[in-house]
């Protein structure tokens, strides 16, 4: 007979009485290692541990300079057991062996990357799945349109998955895509891989039908040209793969009057010369059906304009300084003493200035300022210096209409300007009268005249109007035949050395 309820083995059963004859007594369990690792009471809500753990793994990342590894990975142990319910109760009752393998099998750095927003490692992280092939649109935009907003209603045809028959694995190759055929050559056996016919090697076997759809496409005001619009999920359907989106992109249309240059606006109008001394007012509609009465300050003189504001940047200027260098900064140089050749490099390649001396140019990268600082003479040196970009400034200031230009973009309540491109006609000609009045209203000539009409000396032109293009083209020596034998009155052509030579027809 045995006492204590003890197995005859001597093993005990399972949670046997504590002090029975007979029985194995455990001792005590150690549950407060890990609590104590991340610094935690037993009692320590889930969001508690977190917490504790997230400051730890700042403090202790082996990427740290000051980091523990070993400390690291303590409280990665600690935080993968305590941070799941199931591993808690086990450890709580059974202590460390009773969670023995659960912990600290992983990479730490997983958790850390979980815990901070960077993905998990280790294979965890779960791939994205593919988008099918996005669908682009172009959409013609008027200038009011872009100027008041609109809505567009585009009707789009896109593959959508039937959903009646709906998706379904291929019986043929279970899903894989394609089938693998065992063929026997002699005593050899090979395996041969090819698509499956049944499923077009898509693994899985569904229907696709045409589905028109009318979407819509809001354009915001001030929306620049070639801006685009996403309809996200919009494009062809396919069971493995989320539906890529229908992209527009805005083509802004001409407008008759007004020209756009980013926020701003630009109309041209016409005044006479009478205007642009005494003053004028312009009507202007506006593009949402505003009408806009625009008049210059009184007493304000109008100046023809020297400079389109419309024409595009043109290249850049440079000053030259004869018999000068600036031997600082250098960072290149060029076996050449072509000046447009080397101010077109050193726009591609924003030089500063280049200095040309003895068929060398050395490039020089730095300030405007730098380089007229560190300026000495040199006699046979030319320096060639970027031209101050605000200097003519002034020359291409234009009359606008403050605020009255397109919305900004995202910022409608903000607006651009309205420039006001002012050509000043003037009359033909004057008849006598009109002439002894604008000589008594308007103020005489500074410039005092030495010459007079009756001296011997002075000749008399009068102004005609020519084309300097084509006086230039006049101007510039053939280098054809003619130029280099030059005929005579005769016909005869002269060679060189001034010999003449007689020329046969045939």
């Amino acid at each position: 007979m045995f006492f204590g309820g003890g197995d005859p083995f001597g093993g005990g059963m399972p949670g046997g009485m504590p002090g029975g004859m007979g029985g194995r007594r455990r001792g005590p369990v150690d549950n407060s290692k890990f609590y104590k690792s991340l610094g935690v009471e037993k009692t320590a809500s889930d969001k508690e541990i977190k917490t504790a753990y997230r400051k730890l793994a700042v403090k202790c990342h082996p990427d740290k300079p000051d980091g523990d590894a070993e400390k690291f990975k303590e409280i990665t142990k600690a935080y993968e057991i305590l941070s799941d319910p199931q591993k808690r109760s086990a450890y709580d009752e059974g202590g460390e062996d009773a969670v023995s393998g659960e912990g600290g099998g992983g990479d730490p750095s997983d958790i850390f990357s979980q815990m901070f927003g960077g993905g998990g490692g280790g294979g965890r992280q779960q791939q994205r799945k593919r988008k099918t092939k996005d669908v682009q649109h172009t959409l013609n935009i008027t200038l009011e349109q872009l100027y008041n907003g609109v809505t567009k209603k585009i009707a789009i045809n896109r593959d959508v998955i039937d959903k009646h028959r709906g998706v379904k694995t291929c019986q043929e190759c279970e899903g894989r895509g394609v089938k693998v055929k065992v063929v026997r050559m002699g005593p050899m056996i090979q395996q041969m891989q090819s698509g499956c016919d049944a499923c077009g090697g898509e693994g899985k076997s569904f229907r696709t039908k045409k589905e028109r759809e009318i979407l819509e496409v809001f354009v915001e005001k001030g929306a620049p040209d070639g801006h685009k619009i996403v309809c996200a999920g919009k494009a062809d359907e396919h069971p493995d793969a989320d539906p890529g989106d229908v992209v527009f992109t805005i083509r802004q249309k001409d407008h008759d009057v007004l020209k756009r240059k980013g926020a701003d606006l630009f109309v041209k109008k016409d005044i006479t010369l009478l205007e642009a001394l005494t003053g004028f007012t312009l009507q202007v509609d506006h593009l949402d059906g505003r009408k806009l009465l625009v008049k210059s300050k009184p007493g304000e003189v109008v100046c023809p304009m020297l400079t389109d504001p419309l024409s595009e940047e043109g290249e850049a200027g440079f000053e030259c300084f004869e018999n000068s260098d600036s031997p600082e900064n250098d960072v290149a140089r060029a076996e050449t003493s072509d000046v447009a050749v080397c101010k077109d490099a050193a726009s591609k390649k924003d030089f500063t200035a280049f200095v040309i001396n003895n068929g060398t140019a050395t490039f020089k990268k730095c300030s405007r300022e730098e380089v007229l600082a560190a300026k000495k003479s040199r006699p046979g040196a030319t320096l060639y210096v970027l031209k101050d970009p605000n200097a003519d400034a002034h020359l291409r200031y234009c009359k606008a209409v403050k605020g009255e230009g397109m919305p900004m973009h995202k910022n409608p309540f903000v607006g651009g300007n309205m420039f006001i491109i002012l050509n000043v006609v003037f009359p033909d000609n004057l008849d006598d009268a009109a002439v002894k009045a604008l000589k008594k209203a308007l103020p005489k000539p500074e410039r005092e005249l030495t010459y007079k009409e009756d001296d011997e000396d002075v000749e008399i032109h009068f102004l005609t109007e020519m084309d300097p293009v084509a006086s230039f083209k006049d101007g510039v020596p053939s280098t054809g035949h003619d130029a280099a034998y030059g005929e005579d009155d005769e016909g005869h052509a002269h060679g060189p050395g001034g010999q003449r030579v007689q020329c046969n027809q045939q």
